[in-house]
């Protein structure tokens, strides 16, 4: 009974601890990159849509850089259950982080057999502050899902390698394993490591049993190896590797995915990552400052200070783990954490070189270390062990206060992007989320210095240049929205918001050919951008192209039914045509979709007076166009039918 007593109370304390600490993320909205991946993703928003996860559209409609259905199918079940409430979002991270923290302590109690060091790893891992990024940021849970996979993977793999159990429960671990790798894979492709994590675990634990075989003059031991483990385990890693990056690389390849090396360069390359992971290190040790958006100093020499300081700081951890290994286990940490790091150091160029993100999964070693530590420090020091323990618990509590705070600079846009900006004032990227933020609430003029700012500190980055066009031209200043979209489209040619953003100003400029060429060029780049589409339906409405102009129009609604300004464009076709009933309906599901809408009330009014001579629905209609909108182009001319129609 008080054995009972005891598991409950452990299992008790290694769930609570992470939603204790990340209790406060729950009042937290979207922020950052969460406006590409959910608010403005509407193909999260329909079922039907599923399929396209498994097809050559994905990229264009997920939003996601990279291969990674997994993920997009947690924000569709997401959308059905929270719609946009961004705590159903928040809470579901928290979730999932708990998972990995009882998942961390399943597989640090069968790598070490030691229930204290398993819920000592639980615990940093729960608390850590370098890992509250990766909970807080709903569009980077592609983190979250890969080490739940991962973590799954391996506790199976470790299982499918027990002797003990019967050969029929090793085959399905086995194969439970292989599906977990293959999840993880879809949902980041850090999780490529893990076939070297295997060997490096028979390679550290088995050694022994390795060396008494070799000695007994049986198999040698890279016989062994490549013969026997690679034969029985490693080679269905090994496959299912191959077909991911067969998926990844040649069937779902992004066609906008092109990064280079900092400065086109290996050396510098090298340089700038030594210094990162140097920097890393010092992160899981004092972590602090933390910083949504690295700016990566270039280093060009092996002189740089900062290269110096991180080469001597990787030496330093290497040495402090040669000299301290006292069993495989501390080695296995190590290599857990360096080994699962190799595919975020750049060897492939990463659109962001530096994030603390990167650091959810290599953490698993760190904390594994952190619990050995522990353990280890306990019995050196047992008989001064309330005063280490002490030190352990104000570590610990300083670590969930850090997470504490860092989880409300997530609280929204502006919180998140003035306090990154304060820690990275030349965050151009950053710069660019908050203009967003201020030109999505009205405050164009503040969204165009934040703007302003993003292109002084990377005056080649096309999405402030585009957004900054789309500011200008709020304020009425046409032709400088013009320069500044056309210079975001030579920046980066492939950039349908910009093109498509170009075409609303050259309609407006009354300039329908120059309009439609980009329109086009938006859709030969995303032939499921249903903005376009329905803005070059809109066009050819106005250039009497009626039949063209409607399959723009079916096209729009096919990729996004409830389009409301679609239906409305197909209504105003209708009127044109004659077809007064279909037009109506048209309006009917323009006005359900999107009931805020003046021209929708307006064109609804008109219908009710001309056609089904219905006075008062004719009133009501019109009267709310004028409410929505006092300044509308037609407005005189309401407030006369009004004064008509009233009795």
């Amino acid at each position: 009974m008080l054995n009972r007593k005891y598991h409950i109370l452990l299992f008790a304390i290694i769930v609570a601890t992470p939603l204790v600490v990340y209790l406060n993320s729950l009042a937290n909205t979207f922020v950052y990159d969460d406006y590409l991946t959910i608010t403005n993703n509407h193909f999260i928003r329909e079922w039907r849509y599923l399929a396209a996860l498994f097809s050559k559209k994905y990229a264009a409609v997920s939003n996601e850089l990279t291969y990674r259905p997994i993920v997009t199918l947690s924000y569709f079940i997401d959308y059905a259950l929270w719609q946009l409430r961004p705590a159903g979002y928040h809470f579901v991270n928290n979730i999932i982080h708990t998972v990995n923290v009882v998942l961390l302590y399943f597989l640090a109690h069968r790598l070490f057999g030691n229930r204290i060091v398993s819920l000592i790893s639980c615990l940093m891992f729960s608390i850590h502050p370098v890992f509250s990024e990766a909970v807080n940021a709903i569009s980077y849970r592609e983190d979250l899902l890969s080490a739940t996979f991962l973590l799954i993977a391996f506790i199976f793999f470790l299982k499918s390698s027990d002797k003990t159990a019967c050969v029929r429960n090793l085959s399905a671990f086995y194969v439970v394993s292989l599906i977990a790798y293959f999840f993880a894979l879809l949902s980041k492709e850090m999780a490529i490591t893990f076939p070297l994590l295997a060997f490096a675990h028979d390679f550290i634990f088995k050694r022994k049993e390795i060396v008494s075989r070799q000695c007994a003059g049986m198999l040698p031991r890279s016989f062994y190896f490549l013969s026997g483990r690679f034969v029985t385990h490693y080679i269905g890693y090994i496959i299912i590797s191959g077909i991911y990056l067969f998926l990844r690389f040649k069937v779902f390849k992004n066609p906008g995915e092109v990064i280079f090396y900092p400065e086109k360069s290996i050396f510098i390359n090298a340089l700038m990552m030594t210094k990162v992971v140097g920097y890393y290190l010092k992160l899981f040790f004092i972590p602090m400052p933390l910083n949504a958006d690295y700016v990566v100093p270039v280093a060009y020499s092996v002189f740089d200070g900062a290269f110096i300081i991180s080469l001597i700081v990787i030496c330093c951890t290497m040495i402090l783990v040669k000299k301290n290994c006292f069993s495989g286990k501390w080695v296995f940490a190590f290599t857990w954490f360096f080994v699962t790091m190799l595919p975020v150091l750049n060897i492939a160029p990463l659109l962001n070189i530096m994030a603390e993100r990167y650091l959810y999964i290599p953490g698993i070693g760190f904390t594994l270390f952190a619990g050995l530590a522990f353990n280890k420090g306990f019995q050196c020091f047992y008989r001064r062990r309330h005063y280490f323990l002490s030190f352990v618990v104000i570590v610990c509590f300083l670590q969930m206060w850090g997470t504490i705070q860092r989880n409300g600079i997530w609280l929204n846009e502006f919180t998140f992007s003035t306090e990154t900006i304060r820690r990275s004032p030349k965050s151009y990227r950053i710069y660019n989320g908050l203009g967003y933020f201020y030109y999505n609430n009205g405050l164009i003029d503040k969204a165009i210095q934040a703007f302003e700012g993003s292109i002084q500190a990377m005056p080649t980055h096309p999405k402030a240049h585009s957004n900054l066009g789309a500011a200008y031209s709020l304020k009425g200043m046409q032709d400088k929205a013009i320069e500044e979209l056309q210079f975001a489209v030579r920046l980066r040619e492939q950039y349908p918001e910009a093109h498509n953003n170009l075409g609303l100003l050259y309609k407006r400029k009354g300039m329908p050919d120059m309009a439609i060429n980009e329109y086009v060029a938006a859709l030969k780049t995303n032939p499921y951008y249903a903005d376009a589409h329905n803005n070059l339906g809109s066009v050819y409405i106005d250039t009497g192209r009626y039949e063209e102009a409607l399959s723009e129009l079916e096209k729009a609604l096919k990729i996004r039914s409830n389009f409301a300004l679609a239906h409305y464009n197909m209504a105003v076709i209708y009127f044109k045509k004659g077809q007064v009933e279909d037009a109506y309906n048209k309006l009917l599901e323009a006005y359900k979709l999107d009931p805020g809408n003046a021209d929708v009330h307006l064109s609804l009014g008109v219908v009710y007076k001309d056609h089904f001579h219905d006075t008062a629905k004719a009133l009501f209609h019109i009267k709310e166009s004028l409410r929505i909108n006092p300044q509308h182009k037609q407005a005189e001319e309401m407030r006369k039918v009004i004064r008509e129609l009233n009795p």
